[in-house]
């Protein structure tokens, strides 16, 4: 009889120290090519140098799901086409971060019956595109960016927290992509076809 229940014990502690392994999220891939592309007057669309976002506290856009600077990279792949015979355009990714800021939560019994938003998530982008013709007689310069925030409560967990960011970066690509087309089409017009 007590080696049937050290048996039940061992198998008890075998289980218990048996972990189930979580499948990671998957998340759809942030794309524009559901978008008209905005065709340009140029040979040829550079761009360079590739924008290396910061890394350390606070910023945390690398751990995301699609991190700012890809998202970013795809909108200039996707939107931007050359369609023209001479001349270039040469995009800049300025800025395309995201940072994270701890946020003030209540502590003792207040804190122990509410749930307060403890983290802050803020999501930037910034580009710029100059195109120019073969002979250098036009010239034009377009520059936009957009900003994103989203709170997250104490108790997510990393699923959801990760789907927040998720969601930050592709409202964030939504805001820029409609500004930074609106200032393309007015101050690169010539280009425009």
């Amino acid at each position: 009889m007590l080696a049937r229940r050290v048996v039940v014990v061992f198998a008890l502690l075998a289980l218990a120290a048996c972990e189930t392994a979580v499948a990671p999220q998957r998340f759809p891939e942030i794309t524009f090519k559901h978008l008209s592309p905005i065709r340009l007057d140029v040979a040829k669309i550079t761009y360079a140098p590739r924008y290396q976002p910061p890394a350390g506290t606070p910023h945390v856009g690398h751990d995301f799901p699609t991190p700012p600077a890809i998202a970013a990279e795809r909108w200039i792949a996707d939107r931007l086409v050359a369609a023209g015979v001479s001349g270039e355009a040469t995009v800049t990714i300025r800025h395309a971060t995201a940072t994270e800021t701890r946020l003030k939560i209540k502590k003792g019994v207040t804190g122990a019956f509410t749930t307060d938003q403890a983290w802050r998530y803020d999501g930037y982008v910034e580009m710029a595109i100059e195109a120019v013709d073969l002979s250098g007689q036009r010239r034009a310069t377009a520059t936009a960016s957009a900003r994103q925030s989203q709170t997250v409560p104490e108790d997510a967990s990393l699923d959801e927290r990760e789907a927040v960011w998720f969601g930050l970066v592709e409202k964030l690509m939504r805001r820029f992509d409609g500004a930074f087309e609106g200032q393309i089409r007015k101050n690169l017009a010539g280009f425009v076809k």
